[in-house]
């Protein structure tokens, strides 16, 4: 296998190939760490010490000639040698000053995205309290189903930190390696290095990237696997010599769709491009490749299919309930476009995006009436429940990292297609038509499968990193300079608001990261919670009790309504409590009969009621290991304590 030409050995290419062995490396150690509960401090610190010396080791068996110096050399040819040097190193500026700022958000603030205290962190410290990835028993299903590659990594840093300081550091990298990879796919489209580098200022400006990148959520996480396969497939179908690079391939495929569900929508239309064009070169032998793809992308989600399959009798995992959720219900051509038009609009915002409020209200009433007429014509309810999950409004720009839109790539993306159809030159290049072609196809397909939602668009970023490639790259081929500068200059002073006004990681009000406490900042997205939550954790501690329980309410939805994981932080600052879901009504329940979960008996119960439901707090907890009354509740009575009737029968670890 050869896995590049000698065209395609940079910094760059050096940086994702190696990224993608690290992704592979950190799932097969986890995953082999997590068969024999060792996903503990020492263990994973002593695998990754021996990473790391192995590396070493190899770097001095490389020729010196080998060792790294384009690294140091590439960043010239930017600034120097050439007419366009001094304005594409402005823009690599601007690009590290929005890079570097969203870190220091990354660094400073802790996660706090509904998502992430609700199931992508309360997973991690599941599974290191657990010292195994197996599925437990809990009230929040998606803890356990959803892909889990980026809560992989999130893990590893915990553990080796002790804390989530770095959690949101996966997907800024994530957002690094993303910039550095469209880049690169606008070289191999043969973009010249102003273009290059303009792909990279389209791809850092994102609205919605720059509000995830400083989060947990997960979708800058499976964009950048997902550039990586855009990128391998690129380069197999443009060998002529059938040299393909099949690791990368099924290891880029393999740890997308093991980082989010949507990475299967969004990675098809690549996948049959490269199996189009290997069949009319490989012909019948067109089934290796294709087997050693389908063999790595297996490996590396075998074991979390393996584990959903044995509690939900399905690979992916997903419940019945979940799926209607999700899931279009019919499929008519009117539908369909009903599904793409709305999915459009939610970038459409372009006037507030630019500052020009004066004209929001009369813009708004615009498109929503403009909306209406079409979907009247269609015979289709704007908000049909089939095909819509909740209901359809007319969206407004956001600072919301689940709600955001991206307006002006939008519209630059609409026309740089159109420019590519009109330029001959443009529209005759097969392998930038067929990379655009996938792009969309990916897009048309998610509308095709999946009900529009609320938080919809920020499944759309990867979209709007793998196009930038694409718009980078046109833009570049227009022949006025001038305009082109401005518009790649308005790209970046107009991602500023995002830079500085994310909702729940700003910088640029009065109640920012750097004056709210770290516990503030953990319930910004819902400040009501942070009273009854600090008064229960200090009720907890005064109890001097080792093992708590969680109740979270009934059915299988409910737990996705909890904030769960700001009890860890609160109930383990200064030692180690074991917490645990106790009696979930869901098919989690089944966990709890198994080790190490039969064996765990709470000496308090943290119960949790939702008044949205109008749920009924119950005075009184009977399990198996006794019966537990209510002791304490807050004032709102939307948390309460319990406590065994006998107290001298409460177990202590």
């Amino acid at each position: 296998m050869i896995l590049f030409e000698n065209r395609n050995h940079c910094w760059r290419s050096s940086i994702l190939s190696a990224t993608v062995v690290w992704g592979v490396f950190l799932t097969v150690i986890t995953e082999f760490l997590s068969l024999f509960r060792l996903l503990k401090f020492f263990p994973v610190l002593g695998v990754w010490v021996l990473f790391t010396v192995g590396l070493v080791i190899l770097y001095f068996q490389l020729p010196s000639s080998s060792k790294g110096t384009a690294l140091l050399k590439y960043p010239g040819k930017i600034l120097k040698g050439n007419k366009i040097s001094l304005y594409p190193g402005l823009l690599v500026s601007g690009v590290v000053f929005i890079v570097a700022t969203v870190g220091l958000i990354a660094l400073i603030a802790p996660p706090n995205t509904w998502d992430s205290m609700t199931y992508h962190m309360s997973r991690v410290v599941h599974w290191i309290q657990n010292h195994s990835l197996a599925h437990y028993p809990t009230y929040n299903l998606p803890q356990l189903f959803h892909p889990p590659f980026a809560e992989f990594a999130i893990m590893h840093l915990q553990i080796l930190s002790g804390g989530d300081r770095f959690a949101n550091f996966v997907q800024w990298f994530a957002m690094i390696g993303s910039i550095i990879g469209v880049s690169l796919i606008a070289k191999e489209l043969k973009a010249d290095v102003r273009g290059q580098v303009f792909a990279a200022v389209v791809c850092a400006t994102i609205p919605m990237g720059i509000l995830q990148g400083s989060s947990t959520q997960n979708d800058y996480a499976v964009a950048f696997w997902l550039v990586c396969l855009a990128y391998y497939v690129l380069l197999a179908v443009k060998a002529k010599n059938n040299q393909i690079p099949l690791f990368f391939i099924g290891a880029s495929l393999g740890l997308a769709t093991l980082t989010k569900s949507s990475a299967y929508v969004f990675a098809f239309p690549f996948m049959l491009w490269f199996g189009l064009i290997k069949l009319k070169h490989l012909r019948l032998k067109i089934w290796k490749p294709i087997l050693v793809i389908t063999a790595i992308f297996i490996f590396l989600n075998v074991n979390h299919y393996l584990r959903n399959f044995d509690l939900f009798s399905s690979l992916l995992g997903t419940p019945k309930n979940f799926a209607r959720e999700y899931k279009i219900e019919v499929f008519t051509i009117p539908t369909f476009l009903s599904n793409v038009i709305r999915n459009l609009s939610l970038h459409i915002d372009i006037v507030r995006h630019l500052g020009l409020q004066e004209f929001i209200t009369p813009f708004t009433g615009i498109v929503a009436k403009i909306l209406g007429i079409i979907h009247t014509i269609m015979g289709v309810d704007i908000s049909d429940p089939r095909i819509t999950s909740g209901s359809y409004t007319v969206p407004g720009v956001s600072f919301d990292e689940n709600t955001a839109g991206n307006p002006l790539h939008f519209f630059t993306i609409l026309i740089t297609i159109t420019y590519c159809l009109i330029q001959k030159k443009l529209r005759n290049d097969k392998y930038l038509v067929s990379y655009l072609v996938a792009i969309i196809a990916g897009f048309l397909i998610f509308c095709l499968l999946l009900k529009i939602q609320p938080y919809q668009s920020r499944h759309h970023l990867t979209i709007f990193v793998l196009v930038s490639a694409f718009v980078g790259l046109v833009l570049s081929r227009m022949k006025n300079y001038t305009i082109i500068n401005i518009v790649l200059a308005i790209f970046i002073f107009t991602s500023l608001p995002w830079v500085f006004n994310n909702k729940f990681r700003p910088i640029n009000t009065e109640a920012n990261i750097f004056n709210l406490s770290r516990i503030e900042q953990y319930f910004i997205n819902r400040t009501q919670l942070q009273q009854p939550y600090v008064e229960t954790a200090n009720f907890v501690l005064s109890k001097e009790c080792s093992n708590v329980g969680l109740s979270l309410g009934t059915g299988e939805t409910v737990g996705n309504r909890y904030w769960e994981y700001p009890l860890w932080v609160l109930l383990q600052k200064n030692k180690v409590i074991k917490l645990e879901h106790i009696n979930p009504q869901n098919i989690s329940n089944v966990k709890s009969k198994i080790y190490p979960h039969k064996n765990f008996v709470p000496c308090v119960i943290i119960s949790v009621k939702d008044k949205n439901l109008n749920q009924k707090q119950n005075r009184e907890i009977v399990l198996p290991s006794g019966t537990y009354v209510e002791e304490w509740s807050t004032a709102s009575e939307y948390i309460s304590v319990f406590s065994k009737k006998n107290k001298s029968s409460i177990p202590q670890n």
